[in-house]
């Protein structure tokens, strides 16, 4: 039987995170009950914004957060069929099983697994990257919120949060 790995935040840390304030776990995968999916990781995020709110969520011992690409390998469930890339708040993790119509992140709101299209030659990390959170925050804050100007002069850094 194939066993899920996650890697657990267990200890709140202050300054540079260190691998001890990490703890990779092993378990069993469940059966996949009605409306479930089980999703296979293939890239996991490590953004900026998962440092200022790993503190916040609550007390540690919950798998780390973060978003990634990942394949159906098994679905019950109508919209998901095998070997559909989606881009999913799981976490770092290999293995999710979920109703993805009932998904709470650890944000507290609701969030269906986005399904990718077909990137044809492009690699699927791409949704989360230049197509991901990242780049939808670029590009919509850099349009809808700066608004530039024919004429102005911008100076874009490296972006990194």
């Amino acid at each position: 039987m194939v066993k899920n790995k996650r890697w657990v935040y267990v200890h709140e840390f202050k300054g540079l995170p260190k691998k001890s304030d990490f703890e990779l776990r092993e378990e069993d995968i469940p059966p996949l009950k009605d409306k479930e999916v089980l999703f296979e990781a293939l890239y996991l995020s490590v953004d900026p914004y998962m440092r200022m709110y790993v503190n916040r969520i609550g007390p540690p011992e919950y798998t780390m957060i973060g978003s990634q690409v990942a394949r159906v390998v098994e679905s019950r469930h109508p919209e998901y069929a095998v070997g559909v890339n989606v881009v999913g708040y799981f976490g770092w993790q290999l293995f999710t099983v979920c109703d993805p119509d009932n998904i709470t992140t650890v944000f507290g709101r609701k969030d269906k697994p986005f399904i990718l299209p077909d990137f044809g030659d492009l690699p699927v990390s791409l949704g989360l990257g230049i197509l991901g959170m990242p780049g939808n925050t670029a590009f919509f804050g850099f349009l809808e919120i700066c608004r530039p100007k024919a004429g102005e002069v911008v100076v874009v850094s490296g972006a990194a949060g």
